[in-house]
């Protein structure tokens, strides 16, 4: 996995996931304890990412078991080893958490939290995660002093074409963008081009353009601020976060191993 300040995520050809430690813990220390989400969150992605590889490795019982991967399966099996070692390690912390894992046409998601994923197909979504919260700015999350578990996580299934682009990302993202916004940058990077650009241009552009509203307090609109008033609070502009958004186009696979 891969960290970005209290966000980690990983990829693969076949799964892509994120999440986005809880920063409220950060500073709480004690005498056998230490509060660290961006280590928290990091674990999660970490161990969900070895729970994928098991799938294709021949040894593995997985190996076989390939089509009926379950993503709330994989997060609870990585939300327990992570667990294990916050209680051995003396670590405190906790996380969201949103996975998604192709199998043939079909998207299996799993989302915990204010995570997200985004389904844009010629030019339209087709598909958007909602936010989990508690309340206002407090998701569901797993870790410490949380009553939350991988089996509350929304799940969906979506079935998929070649060529669907998808979009996953922390709260950083979606905090800031408006959904015509990410419409927008995607546009603009591949459906305007004509030649089709490596997903990595449209990740950069989106959170370019996050990072913008984010550090706009005073005349630029947010997802946050509107969300924010819809409770009654003063906030102007877009929300300083960590950032982190993975972007991957569907494609026909050419080869696949034999599984029988």
């Amino acid at each position: 996995s891969v960290q970005v300040g209290e966000d980690s995520y990983f990829r693969r050809h076949d799964a892509l996931g994120v999440a986005d430690g809880v920063g409220g813990w950060s500073g709480t220390t004690g005498k056998l304890f230490c509060a660290n989400p961006a280590l928290y969150s990091r674990k999660l992605m970490h161990y969900a990412f070895l729970e994928l590889e098991k799938y294709d490795n021949i040894e593995e019982d997985a190996f076989y078991d390939y089509f009926n991967v379950n993503p709330v399966q994989i997060l609870q099996k990585s939300y327990e080893q992570s667990s294990r070692d916050a209680k051995r390690e003396g670590l405190i912390g906790s996380s969201t958490a949103c996975l998604a894992i192709l199998r043939d046409d079909e998207l299996r998601i799993a989302n915990l939290g204010d995570c997200g994923v985004s389904i844009i197909r010629r030019n339209e979504f087709i598909f958007r995660t909602e936010e989990q919260q508690h309340s206002f700015n407090y998701p569901y999350q797993l870790g410490t002093g949380s009553t939350d578990s991988p089996t509350d996580a929304q799940v969906f299934t979506v079935k998929v074409e070649s060529g669907d682009i998808i979009v996953m990302g922390t709260d950083g993202i979606f905090d800031n963008l408006f959904d015509e916004d990410i419409l927008e940058e995607v546009v603009r990077c591949y459906y305007d081009r004509k030649t089709a650009p490596e997903p990595s241009v449209i990740s950069e552009a989106l959170a370019k353009r996050a990072k913008n509203v984010s550090e706009d307090t005073r005349h630029h609109g947010s997802p946050f601020q509107s969300r924010a008033m819809q409770e009654g609070l003063y906030y102007q502009g877009g929300k300083q976060d960590d950032m982190s958004v993975l972007v991957a186009i569907v494609k026909v696979a050419e080869d696949s191993p034999d599984r029988r």
